[in-house]
């Protein structure tokens, strides 16, 4: 005889008991905090944040390397490659594969990737300076020292794109400046959305670049080429030599028509002192169609020169001004001035007080030097 089930009730508590219940397990902060341990890294401080992750300074918790993490922010991960502006995670990790594949010194090193939350992080190398935006801020740089940069610029786009490799989003922001032995050493930061011609391309129908530097075929085929990299240096000369970007706009589609349509300003009409041959460089650099720009070491080879020439060039000749004539003063206002000065009684060697001298007699002698200067300014006129 079959007997019936105890009904879940208070009369039952243990079946009660026996219920399974759902937990919700709370994401952690998406900020990390200093102490907090990702890893075989102890975090230390933030160093920024970009669009797509944020970069901590930390140190190794067995023996004390000092490092720079880059840890994928959760809402600029997807489950696919790319789904809706997103990266897989496998995505954001081909930097260090694209980093060794470049190998050249202008390249930030990575030496160790991971997980942690569910975010894939870089280990990289710990750079001390600043980003080439933060230098351009502060003002001008001279002209031989702007253009040193853009040289050291091209040979790391040169090595790059020898391996078949475009960087895609060269800008100020991605440039990093570091003092060494009195001068400064470029480095060209953030691969992670370099493109790697001899592979498909994870970010195939996307604009994968920031827009006051993007190609003109990066807004309309797609069809990224090292001419690109060429283009965003062009912008970068304009912003370094010019002090503006060749394109402005408060509005992004007004930006990418410009790109796309408008003719870049004539460097000339920015900076005046120009050599000719630099500004005809920096126009060719941002033809809209990449196959009428020059080949980057038509690029450097133009820099070089103009670099010597700036190197060569005198100090401008400042010449010296005549020291404008005194504004002319009335006898009667020079008396005034005089005869209403208030008297401070003067000192001897010893510090005890001088006889104080009449106003009067003062305001007479100013009244008869200010009319003898009357006739002479007369005279000598």
């Amino acid at each position: 005889m079959a007997t019936a089930a105890a009904p879940r009730s208070a009369e039952n508590p243990e079946a009660r008991r026996r219920r399974p219940t759902a937990r919700t397990r709370r994401p952690r902060p998406e900020r990390l905090v200093a102490g907090q341990r990702v890893g075989a890294w102890r975090v230390e401080g933030e160093l920024g944040r970009g669009g797509m992750a944020s970069v901590y300074a930390v140190s190794h918790t067995g023996f004390g390397k000092r490092a720079a993490l880059k840890v994928a922010h959760r809402s600029a991960l997807a489950d696919d490659t790319v789904e809706g502006g997103r990266l897989a995670p496998e995505t954001f990790l081909r930097e260090a594969r694209i980093v060794h594949l470049i190998d050249h010194p202008g390249v930030c090193d990575v030496f160790a990737t991971g997980t942690f939350d569910g975010r894939p992080y870089l280990a990289m190398e710990r750079l001390h300076g600043e980003t080439l935006g933060a230098l351009a801020k502060r003002g001008p740089l001279p002209r031989h020292e702007a253009l040193g940069i853009l040289i050291e610029l091209c040979a790391i786009l040169g090595a790059a794109h020898a391996k078949g490799v475009v960087h895609r989003d060269l800008k100020l922001e991605n440039v990093f400046v570091t003092p060494l032995a009195g001068a400064r050493r470029v480095r060209l930061l953030d691969w992670g959305i370099a493109r790697v011609l001899a592979e498909p391309d994870p970010l195939k129908g996307m604009v994968a670049g920031t827009l006051t530097y993007v190609s003109p075929e990066q807004v309309t085929t797609g069809d990224v080429t090292a001419a690109a990299d060429i283009y965003a240096l062009g912008v970068v000369a304009y912003q370094l030599l010019l002090g503006a970007p060749p394109f402005t706009s408060t509005t992004d589609l007004e930006l990418i028509w410009k790109h796309v349509n408008a003719a870049p300003p004539a460097p000339a009409q920015l900076r005046p002192d120009v050599p000719e041959e630099l500004a005809d460089v920096l126009v060719a650099m941002l033809a809209k169609d990449a196959a009428e720009r020059p080949a980057l070491d038509e690029v450097a080879a133009a820099l070089e020169a103009a670099r010597a020439a700036a190197i060569a060039a005198p100090p401008p000749v400042v010449e010296p001004t005549a020291a404008p004539a005194p504004a002319p003063i009335s006898v009667a206002r020079a008396a005034a001035v005089v005869a209403l000065r208030p008297l401070r009684p003067p000192f001897d060697a010893l510090g005890r007080p001088a006889p104080l001298v009449d106003p009067r007699k003062l305001a007479w002698l100013a009244l008869a030097g200010a009319a003898a200067l009357s006739v002479i300014a007369f005279v000598t006129g």
